[in-house]
């Protein structure tokens, strides 16, 4: 997974650098996420997220876009229930590789699919501090993607994304399965915003 995070660094620079036929830019902007399969519920774990990324127009339409990001996920409790606390905190290196499709001339929707690997993983349970997860999560994740990308002018776009692991990143405690729920996934919400160095043609 290391050698395929460097050899996409590469790629990005590559065509961020030449981009006669490629764009290529920088984004930053916030995370919600929740972890489904433990017992909290709801977008109440805050983080960031920033990165940089490379893109290619295939025809009229439609655009090919490859990220390599750092991401912020994981869970916490509600605080407003001070009978139990809880926070997860999930550190990952992300590789997301989509399609946009324009429409309405600044609209864009994306689909696609996500690799990551997990830099760092605490929990805190019972504000007693971070501590390393126990069980630990799966070092790797895979996940899908889908979001919308509003262009509010020449260089800058807004981008509303969710994220959801295709495979669990940590089995439930005991093991337990039920039918297609196989453990705990991760749940994210980003809101980014994008500026573009680089644009085709140029």
């Amino acid at each position: 997974m290391k050698k395929i995070i460097l050899l996409g660094i590469c790629f990005l620079c590559f065509h961020v650098s030449y981009a006669q036929t490629f764009g290529g830019g920088i984004f930053a902007g916030l995370s919600a996420s929740q972890l489904d399969g433990d017992q909290w519920g709801g977008y109440n774990k805050a983080g960031l997220s920033f990165g940089i990324y490379t893109n290619a127009k295939l025809n009229k339409y439609i655009d090919a876009q490859l990220e390599l990001k750092y991401i912020q996920k994981g869970s916490r409790s509600d605080e407003k229930d001070q009978s139990a606390f809880y926070v997860s905190k999930l550190n990952y290196i992300e590789m997301p590789l989509f399609l946009k499709y324009r429409f309405l001339g600044k609209f864009n929707a994306n689909i696609g699919l996500a690799a990551g690997y997990l830099q760092k993983a605490t929990e805190d349970k019972d504000k007693i501090g971070d501590e390393p997860a126990d069980p630990a999560f799966n070092e790797f994740e895979f996940s899908g993607l889908a979001g919308i990308e509003y262009q509010f002018s020449e260089k800058f776009y807004f981008n509303i994304r969710f994220n959801y692991s295709i495979l669990p990143v940590r089995d439930h405690p005991g093991d337990q399965t039920y039918y297609l729920n196989r453990g705990q996934y991760n749940n994210a919400l980003s809101f980014a915003v994008y500026y573009q160095i680089a644009n085709f043609g140029k």
